[in-house]
């Protein structure tokens, strides 16, 4: 980084390149940000998700129930 050559840009002409171009980007995401283009995220905790079942309900009668299997314990 530090070097004795005279031919070359010193570091400080990069590292202020670098910083302008940071603010001319924060500058241009202000600004959309105030003329609508772009949108903030909303807060997580604010955000309310609803699930809708798609399923329809059938009513279910004895018959319609699943049979438990009955298995025999004691073995011949």
């Amino acid at each position: 980084m530090v070097s004795g050559r005279d031919n070359r840009r010193p570091m400080s002409h990069y590292l202020g390149r670098r910083v302008l171009f940071s603010v001319v980007v924060l500058i241009v995401v202000i600004a959309a940000l105030k003329l609508g283009y772009i949108y903030p995220n909303a807060n997580p905790t604010t955000h309310i998700q609803t699930q809708i079942n798609t399923a329809k309900p059938h009513q279910q009668s004895a018959n319609t129930k699943p049979q438990l299997e009955k298995q025999n314990v004691y073995l011949d």
